[in-house]
């Protein structure tokens, strides 16, 4: 009993120590594309948008959002994570700011995107690039909803956080339903709850 209970639990810490080290890998690469800037038009791109959504496709709703609401709980908590910082302040400043209703849609964005994987809607390349594009969309709501608080709705507000970013997230959707579709075919069933293909019926 005492040889069986001692397995369990050392199953458990190996568990939770896995869960763990995905959380912290998946921060540490969010901060990283938050950082990185890619030469595009009509403005430079980073790879957030991209890394987003694909946490959700690959690691699903729960460890998708989880990793998006950590990565801003660590920004919220002063480390510089998020884009521009440093010399921009980390914190509430910046979340509470005219940005901080895109970063609310990320975790939005990596859920819906997991969630639609595990429904199956990403099985084929069509799929996986439609639900990266809706996942995507789901960043625009919060994000222009609260900037429009800062710049005011319409025209106005569209030029400033929306056409200049559309063409490059179109890009980046396509790229992350095509990374996942090209997973897919290595590890199959990625993306289903099980792990493992849906059996035919």
């Amino acid at each position: 009993m005492y040889i069986k209970r001692t397995f369990v639990e050392r199953n458990i810490v190996a568990t939770l120590l896995g869960e763990a080290l995905i959380l912290i890998a998946g921060t540490i690469l969010l901060t990283a594309s938050a950082k990185a800037q890619v030469p595009f038009y009509p403005v430079p791109m980073s790879l957030q948008t991209l890394v987003v959504v694909g946490l959700g496709l690959f690691l699903g709703p729960v460890r998708g959002s989880g990793i998006v609401i950590a990565y801003i709980l660590q920004g919220l908590a002063g480390f510089p994570v998020f884009a521009g910082t440093p010399p921009a302040p980390s914190g509430l400043a910046y979340v509470a700011g005219p940005t901080g209703g895109y970063l609310a849609g990320f975790a939005i964005s990596a859920f819906v995107a997991g969630w639609l994987a595990r429904k199956g809607y990403a099985k084929t390349i069509p799929g996986a690039v439609t639900v990266a594009v809706v996942a995507t969309a789901l960043i625009y709501a919060p994000g222009l909803a609260w900037l429009g608080v800062f710049t005011g709705y319409g025209e106005r507000l569209l030029t400033a956080g929306f056409y200049p970013f559309l063409l490059g997230d179109l890009v980046k959707s396509a790229i992350a339903g095509l990374l996942f579709i090209a997973a897919s075919t290595v590890v199959p069933g990625l993306g289903h709850k099980s792990g493992r293909k849906p059996e035919k019926k």
